[in-house]
């Protein structure tokens, strides 16, 4: 593995209102897979990669992130302090002065193969994006694009010309590509402050800079918004069990 990458953020500031009846009141990264909970499956795969310097961006009861930090000397959290009124992309501007140099980006609700994490720190493009093929899985977040770049991201998929993949919530991004997302996000956040650093704020460094995307066709992942996408994390969980067996 040709990685020197050695930072990651998670983004868990969100209140997960969808998941109300299931959460009972925990953050998502706090739902449990095997009696552990998602987000430490997160952590341990980027651990095995060797990244050791995890960036938590924390809001709704960052408690339980705070004493996850406790537990691992590898973390550092930063709260969003507007997690209510904001979007993604106000969660990873809040971690602009902890970040230094390339970083893989995660957000706190996925389970996912640990060669999601592998292959992106192996690709060969430092601004990159995961992709999968088709999963509907409900919620899905279509990319479109042409020559390994992306063009265009969103939920609505009559808009997405050129669909090349579902994006998973998992990115590779350069300092200097972050800085300029910051310079965008910093002038969006005058009017707008929910605004997201995928749909948003991805398509608009891409139309500037190449933004790349690595597709693994059949990766086994899922992303738990709501109760119905639970089960289907469930089943993915233990199916990427029986790929470790």
């Amino acid at each position: 593995m040709k990685n020197k990458i050695s930072q990651a953020v998670i983004l868990a500031a969100g209140m997960g209102v969808r998941l109300k009846e299931l959460n009972r009141g925990i953050p998502k990264g706090f739902i449990l897979l095997d009696d552990k909970p998602i987000i430490e499956h997160s952590i341990d795969a980027l651990l095995a990669c060797g990244i050791n310097d995890i960036i938590i961006v924390t809001g709704y009861m960052d408690g339980h992130y705070e004493n996850l930090s406790a537990r691992y000397p590898q973390i550092q959290t930063v709260r969003n302090e507007k997690y209510s009124e904001t979007g993604t992309m106000y969660s990873l501007w809040c971690a602009r002065h902890l970040l230094s140099a390339d970083f893989i980006l995660l957000e706190s609700d996925l389970v996912f193969e640990s060669k999601a994490i592998s292959e992106m720190l192996d690709f060969d493009f430092n601004d990159s994006i995961l992709l999968s093929g088709k999963t509907e899985a409900g919620d899905e977040v279509y990319v479109g694009g042409d020559d390994n770049s992306v063009k265009q991201i969103s939920k609505d998929k009559k808009t997405v010309q050129s669909i090349v993949g579902e994006f998973i919530g998992i990115s590779k991004l350069s300092y200097d590509l972050y800085q300029d997302m910051i310079l965008i996000a910093e002038d969006k956040f005058e009017s707008n402050l929910n605004f997201s650093y995928d749909m948003d704020c991805f398509v608009a460094v891409a139309k500037n800079k190449p933004l790349r995307f690595l597709k693994i066709e059949n990766l086994l992942w899922a992303e738990i918004d709501d109760v119905s996408q639970m089960k289907r994390a469930q089943d993915v969980w233990e199916q990427i069990k029986m790929e470790k067996a």
